[in-house]
Protein backbone atom coordinates (compact mmCIF):
# COMPACT_ATOMS: atom_id res chain seq x y z
CA UNK A 1 0.00 0.00 0.00
CA UNK A 2 2.79 2.56 0.79
CA UNK A 3 4.72 1.59 -2.16
CA UNK A 4 1.27 2.50 -3.79
CA UNK A 5 1.02 5.73 -2.26
CA UNK A 6 4.26 6.90 -3.47
CA UNK A 7 3.95 5.85 -7.02
CA UNK A 8 0.91 8.17 -6.91
CA UNK A 9 2.32 10.60 -5.39
CA UNK A 10 5.19 10.78 -8.28
CA UNK A 11 2.74 10.69 -10.98
CA UNK A 12 1.17 13.34 -9.53
CA UNK A 13 3.97 15.16 -9.02
CA UNK A 14 5.17 14.76 -12.26
CA UNK A 15 2.62 16.29 -14.31
CA UNK A 16 2.61 19.20 -12.14
CA UNK A 17 6.26 19.23 -12.83
CA UNK A 18 5.77 19.10 -16.52
CA UNK A 19 3.22 21.80 -16.23
CA UNK A 20 5.43 23.99 -15.05
CA UNK A 21 7.90 23.26 -17.15
CA UNK A 22 5.77 24.22 -19.69
CA UNK A 23 4.90 27.81 -18.58
CA UNK A 24 8.61 28.35 -17.20
CA UNK A 25 10.50 26.48 -19.94
CA UNK A 26 13.83 26.32 -17.50
CA UNK A 27 17.11 25.06 -17.71
CA UNK A 28 17.76 22.01 -16.43
CA UNK A 29 20.97 19.81 -15.34
CA UNK A 30 21.65 15.73 -15.73
CA UNK A 31 23.45 12.92 -15.37
CA UNK A 32 22.80 9.76 -16.59
CA UNK A 33 24.45 6.10 -16.82
CA UNK A 34 24.33 4.16 -19.46
CA UNK A 35 25.53 0.52 -18.08
CA UNK A 36 26.54 -2.33 -20.17
CA UNK A 37 26.74 -5.88 -19.83
CA UNK A 38 27.57 -8.63 -22.48
CA UNK A 39 26.82 -5.96 -24.83
CA UNK A 40 23.29 -5.12 -23.63
CA UNK A 41 22.14 -2.10 -21.75
CA UNK A 42 20.68 -1.72 -18.74
CA UNK A 43 16.87 0.21 -19.24
CA UNK A 44 14.78 1.50 -16.29
CA UNK A 45 11.10 2.06 -16.06
CA UNK A 46 10.13 4.86 -13.58
CA UNK A 47 6.43 4.95 -12.26
CA UNK A 48 5.42 8.25 -13.68
CA UNK A 49 6.61 7.50 -16.79
CA UNK A 50 5.53 4.96 -20.30
CA UNK A 51 8.75 4.95 -21.45
CA UNK A 52 12.45 3.58 -20.63
CA UNK A 53 15.04 5.15 -19.41
CA UNK A 54 18.09 5.45 -17.94
CA UNK A 55 19.26 6.07 -14.27
CA UNK A 56 19.87 8.97 -13.27
CA UNK A 57 18.67 12.50 -12.43
CA UNK A 58 19.31 16.01 -11.75
CA UNK A 59 22.11 17.41 -10.51
CA UNK A 60 22.66 19.40 -7.51
CA UNK A 61 23.95 22.97 -6.97
CA UNK A 62 27.73 22.41 -6.52
CA UNK A 63 27.59 18.79 -7.00
CA UNK A 64 30.28 17.60 -9.96
CA UNK A 65 28.08 15.67 -12.19
CA UNK A 66 29.88 12.33 -11.45
CA UNK A 67 29.14 12.54 -7.99
CA UNK A 68 25.32 13.04 -9.21
CA UNK A 69 25.31 9.85 -11.27
CA UNK A 70 26.98 7.85 -8.81
CA UNK A 71 23.88 9.31 -5.83
CA UNK A 72 21.12 8.35 -8.51
CA UNK A 73 22.66 4.52 -9.17
CA UNK A 74 22.92 4.66 -5.11
CA UNK A 75 19.21 6.02 -4.94
CA UNK A 76 17.22 3.85 -7.67
CA UNK A 77 19.31 0.64 -8.57
CA UNK A 78 21.25 0.59 -4.86
CA UNK A 79 24.25 -0.09 -6.35
CA UNK A 80 26.97 1.61 -4.62
CA UNK A 81 29.81 1.70 -7.64
CA UNK A 82 33.76 3.62 -7.25
CA UNK A 83 33.67 7.04 -9.07
CA UNK A 84 37.09 5.88 -11.66
CA UNK A 85 34.40 3.05 -13.06
CA UNK A 86 32.32 5.97 -14.35
CA UNK A 87 33.46 7.70 -17.86
CA UNK A 88 31.79 10.44 -19.17
CA UNK A 89 30.62 9.33 -22.20
CA UNK A 90 29.17 12.24 -24.25
CA UNK A 91 27.42 15.82 -23.04
CA UNK A 92 24.20 16.88 -25.14
CA UNK A 93 21.84 19.91 -24.79
CA UNK A 94 18.43 18.83 -25.84
CA UNK A 95 14.95 20.07 -25.56
CA UNK A 96 12.60 17.80 -23.38
CA UNK A 97 9.86 17.88 -21.27
CA UNK A 98 9.61 21.42 -22.05
CA UNK A 99 12.44 22.15 -20.38
CA UNK A 100 16.56 22.87 -22.21
CA UNK A 101 18.49 19.31 -20.35
CA UNK A 102 22.16 19.31 -20.64
CA UNK A 103 22.57 15.56 -19.89
CA UNK A 104 25.86 14.43 -19.18
CA UNK A 105 25.76 10.50 -20.00
CA UNK A 106 28.57 8.10 -17.99
CA UNK A 107 28.97 5.12 -19.03
CA UNK A 108 29.67 1.94 -16.54
CA UNK A 109 31.05 -1.62 -18.34
CA UNK A 110 29.99 -4.53 -16.16
CA UNK A 111 31.35 -8.15 -15.68
CA UNK A 112 28.50 -9.37 -14.34
CA UNK A 113 25.52 -9.25 -13.70
CA UNK A 114 24.39 -6.46 -10.61
CA UNK A 115 22.62 -7.21 -7.79
CA UNK A 116 19.60 -4.20 -8.34
CA UNK A 117 17.50 -3.44 -5.42
CA UNK A 118 14.60 -1.36 -6.64
CA UNK A 119 13.24 1.08 -4.51
CA UNK A 120 9.52 0.18 -5.96
CA UNK A 121 8.13 3.56 -5.96
CA UNK A 122 10.30 5.92 -8.44
CA UNK A 123 11.48 3.08 -10.19
CA UNK A 124 9.38 -0.02 -10.55
CA UNK A 125 11.48 -2.00 -13.67
CA UNK A 126 14.77 -2.80 -14.78
CA UNK A 127 16.30 -5.23 -17.05
CA UNK A 128 19.06 -5.35 -19.84
CA UNK A 129 18.39 -4.81 -23.34
CA UNK A 130 20.09 -5.43 -26.94
CA UNK A 131 20.78 -1.71 -27.73
CA UNK A 132 19.07 -1.94 -31.46
CA UNK A 133 15.53 -3.17 -29.84
CA UNK A 134 15.51 -0.79 -27.67
CA UNK A 135 16.24 2.30 -30.83
CA UNK A 136 13.31 0.55 -32.30
CA UNK A 137 10.97 1.58 -28.99
CA UNK A 138 8.88 4.45 -29.15
CA UNK A 139 8.83 7.83 -26.90
CA UNK A 140 12.79 7.09 -26.59
CA UNK A 141 14.19 10.13 -24.34
CA UNK A 142 16.40 12.14 -26.97
CA UNK A 143 19.73 11.90 -24.93
CA UNK A 144 19.31 7.74 -24.82
CA UNK A 145 18.15 8.12 -29.15
CA UNK A 146 21.54 10.29 -30.09
CA UNK A 147 23.99 8.34 -27.69
CA UNK A 148 22.90 4.90 -29.69
CA UNK A 149 22.61 6.80 -32.82
CA UNK A 150 26.15 7.76 -32.66
CA UNK A 151 27.20 5.00 -31.19
CA UNK A 152 25.95 2.47 -33.04
CA UNK A 153 27.19 1.46 -37.26
CA UNK A 154 25.02 3.11 -39.41
CA UNK A 155 24.50 -0.68 -41.06
CA UNK A 156 23.18 -1.85 -37.64
CA UNK A 157 20.67 0.96 -36.87
CA UNK A 158 16.96 0.60 -37.30
CA UNK A 159 15.75 2.41 -40.39
CA UNK A 160 14.38 5.56 -39.44
CA UNK A 161 10.13 5.11 -38.90
CA UNK A 162 10.39 1.37 -38.57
Amino acid sequence: MTDWLWRTAYKIGFRAARFWWWLRRPDHDGAVVAIWLDGRILVVRQSYRSNFSWPGGRIHRNENPRDAARRELGEELGLAISADALVLAREMVVDWDYRRDRVRIFELHLQAEPRIRLDNREVVGARFIDPLALLQTDDLPPFIRGYLTELLPKRQRPLAGA
